[in-house]
């Protein structure tokens, strides 16, 4: 199968070397960034110029959803436009939600194929800088290299607090403040319900059978509640070890030293864009996956306290500065007209880490008044948690100073590169984004295919996955959430458990809301008198769960240990820094 695909885009790009439609591609992603974090999008105390002015020189999006509304699956919808549950990465156990160990088996399947990919087979050189997270496997089969990416410098899993030498498991405050947690309550809270029945049936085998089986029973119980304590310490995001940095295939740094690293993906994303069109001569696909702003926080010394809204504050305004750097990068070797960048985040905030968190911000509605601020955060189908930031630049092409306020989707950005390049999509993988070239207002309409152009189509419907569940629907301006999370007190988020669960409050008949008049979700519509709205809804969710077809899940499997990287070592050595979990270099 693959050889065939080779065939057809080597035989597509020999077509595409004739045509004007291969600028270079360049992709900024940025990691949990909230709606309302930037200065194009209301935001009044961060100082974000470099990216407002992607903005104004381009197309801004109010209605950009992410693929999914935490880190894993929406990277994965993003890169092959398809709805991440097609490709099993998608988990309603809130332990595999995202690929929790760089000791999953697990991985982006290699029969999808990535933007980057077809870029490679279009002739452009690709590479990623910054945040990978769609797994490793065994000796690297799922790292960037083997999806299309020539070059990777970057993580291969994510960034969290035990990177920055802090506590994942905290709890927050009222007002947002950390409030510290050991990690023997976190555990316990965690796994509390099953050690509280190894107990109650040690008790009841001490009183109705046998006490030397009672004590069998809490014994084996005892090694597994200290065991699953060592083996989650060492083997999971909790393990510093975890916290790689590699180079293509190769582990540079175990745990990474976080400081400076916008600085040194910022250079080696321009390094990268000189090499390619100086000494390759190629066009350039970069895919720009920030850390940040993912916690654990982390500026240069520097920028300690420059903005006006703390330690975040300071990490949105580092991005802004290297997005900056990148852009007079572009013009330093005047390819900025032949340059078409995207900006966008691959989920909202991440509202459990308190005052180290963004913000949801506030959207517009349909009579041009500020709402309220959006609800929900990160991992939830709430507004705040899908709506992220969103905008197209490309001068010369694209006319600046534009907003589009139709919906849109970062399941989207595929079908609009194919679109570009003249690239049909494969019959046996149905894309579920649709092309943005019909919303935009270009300088020069012919530029793209009109042959192409007349058969695009809009989208009907948008549906907003938790985990593996259709938790909400979107239909024109109209919102239905099947299901909600249950928030901590006083919150809308949860703490106490890392993030919320998908699938904690159903709605039957479904909660709806007008999105366009109601942009916060605070007035819930009278189900009756829609009631041919959510049918249409129905109809939709049954046809698309027609079409999805089973798969091997990709996130449902413990860490093995033998799997697990450790830089440097063999044999007894490698044996004896994963049971300590030493691993460094």
């Amino acid at each position: 199968m693959k050889i065939l695909i080779g065939i057809y885009f080597f035989l597509l790009h020999l077509i595409n070397l004739s045509k004007s439609t291969t600028p270079n591609i360049l992709i900024f992603l940025v990691d949990d960034l909230g709606y309302g974090d930037l200065g194009c999008y209301g935001n009044s105390t961060i100082d974000s110029p470099n990216i407002d002015s992607l903005a104004r020189d381009g197309a801004r999006y109010t209605q950009m959803y992410s693929a999914a509304p935490i880190c894993t699956p929406s990277r994965a919808g993003f890169l092959t436009g398809r709805y991440p549950v097609r490709l099993g990465l998608t988990s309603n156990d809130n332990r595999f939600r995202t690929f929790n160990s760089p000791g999953q088996p697990g991985g982006l399947p290699h029969d999808e194929t990535t933007m980057a990919e077809i870029a490679q087979k279009l002739g452009y050189r690709t590479g990623l800088v910054g945040k990978w997270h769609l797994g490793l496997g065994r000796n690297g089969e799922h790292l960037p290299t083997r999806h299309g990416f020539d070059t990777f410098f970057g993580m291969p899993v994510t960034n969290v607090q035990t990177c920055g030498n802090k506590k994942i498991y905290n709890l927050i405050g009222g007002h947002g403040e950390v409030l510290d947690r050991s990690f023997l309550s976190y555990w316990i809270t965690l796994t509390g319900k099953v050690w509280l029945t190894f107990i109650g049936i040690a008790f009841a085998t001490w009183y109705f059978y046998s006490r030397k089986l009672a004590f069998i029973i809490l014994f084996a119980g005892a090694i597994g509640f200290f065991g699953g304590m060592w083996y989650t310490l060492s083997f999971t995001l909790l393990s510093r070890s975890s916290c790689l940095l590699y180079r293509n295939e190769t582990i540079i740094e175990q745990p990474v030293h976080l400081e400076n690293l916008t600085l040194r993906n910022t250079n080696e994303a321009i390094e990268f864009m000189k090499d390619t069109v100086t000494i390759h001569k190629k066009p350039f696909f970069l895919y720009m996956a920030y850390i940040k702003v993912h916690t654990a926080l982390f500026t240069l010394p520097e920028n300690v306290g420059r903005s006006h809204h703390g330690a975040y504050g300071d990490n949105i305004e580092e991005l802004d500065w290297s997005v900056g750097q990148i852009l007079q990068a572009l013009k330093g070797l005047d390819i900025e007209n032949d340059t078409l960048v995207l900006f966008s985040s691959d989920n909202g905030p991440f509202l459990e880490r308190g005052i180290e968190a963004g913000f949801c911000g506030r959207a517009r509605t349909v009579d041009g008044k500020l709402s309220e601020p959006l609800r929900g955060a990160k991992g939830q189908t709430w507004e705040c948690g899908i709506r992220v930031p969103g905008m197209l630049r490309w001068p010369g092409h694209i006319i600046s100073g534009q907003i589009i306020e139709s919906v849109s989707s970062l399941l989207d950005f595929y079908p609009t590169l194919l679109k570009l390049w003249n690239v049909s999509s494969l019959i046996d993988r149905p894309l579920d984004g649709v092309s943005l070239w019909l919303q935009l207002n270009l300088i020069n309409q012919t530029l793209l295919s009109s042959s192409l152009f007349n058969v695009e189509k809009e989208r009907d419907t948008l549906f907003h996955y938790c985990g593996s569940t259709v938790t909400a629907v979107r239909q024109g301006k109209y919102k239905a959430h099947y299901w909600t999370p249950k928030w901590d007190e006083g919150l809308h988020a949860c703490p106490s458990v890392t993030i919320c669960p998908c699938l904690s409050n159903q709605h039957s008949p479904p909660l709806l809301f007008d999105i366009e008049a109601d942009p916060a979700e605070e007035l819930p519509l009278d189900t009756q008198k829609h009631s041919k709205i959510l049918s249409l809804m129905d109809v939709a969710v049954q046809e698309h769960k027609a079409t999805l077809i089973p798969v091997p899940n990709q996130l449902e499997t413990l860490a093995l240990p033998w799997l697990f990287p450790c830089c440097k070592t063999q044999g007894w050595t490698r044996v004896f820094r994963l049971i300590t979990n030493s691993c460094q270099c």
